[in-house]
């Protein structure tokens, strides 16, 4: 295995370090915040209690974490497996901007997120894991260019199916 190979393979890795601190901390996080998050952010706090992630138990969003991982994973072995780099590619450019809209959002709240510890602690990899896929020279710029709009497009739809599981695993969970 090359060292780029190994890097790509580490990206599920990466990805759960980061999902873990959501997991575990999101639910009481929002139930701590809510009122301030109605107070500075009001269409915020009605979209998500319009959309019941005030009631999402942990397991509902370990859930959308699962769909994430699994996508993720096969990505990665896939990529690494059929020599798919660009499918990589665009998997990390995803996570990557995804850790970037996570720095925004704790830009905008000025107070910790359930997400921030481990957004920075991840951060090294994908820089890391950039410079190395650039040297490399797999793609070019313009090629890395389309793969990061491909990720972006495919990490909000990865992102929509998610949150559609997660509903509907709440639902049931709430039948029980």
């Amino acid at each position: 295995m090359t060292k780029l190979e190994l890097i790509m393979m580490l990206l599920p890795v990466v990805f759960m370090i980061h999902e873990y601190e959501e997991i575990v901390m999101f639910k009481s996080w929002l139930g701590n915040n809510r009122n301030e998050l109605k107070r500075r952010f009001p269409r915020f706090e009605r979209v998500l209690a319009r959309r019941g992630h005030f009631d999402y138990s942990t397991a509902t969003f370990a859930i959308g974490t699962a769909h994430e991982f699994v996508l993720i994973s096969v990505i990665s072995l896939s990529a690494v497996w059929l020599g798919a780099f660009q499918w990589w590619f665009a998997a990390f450019a995803g996570y990557s901007i995804h850790l970037i809209v996570h720095l925004v959002q704790w830009a905008i709240y000025r107070k910790y997120i359930p997400v921030i510890i481990t957004t920075i602690l991840t951060l090294p990899y994908c820089v890391y894991a950039f410079v190395e896929f650039t040297k490399a020279s797999i793609l070019s710029p313009l090629q890395m260019l389309l793969w990061l709009v491909v990720g972006i497009i495919l990490t909000m739809l990865s992102l929509l199916s998610a949150f559609f599981l997660m509903s509907k695993f709440q639902q049931w969970q709430n039948k029980r």
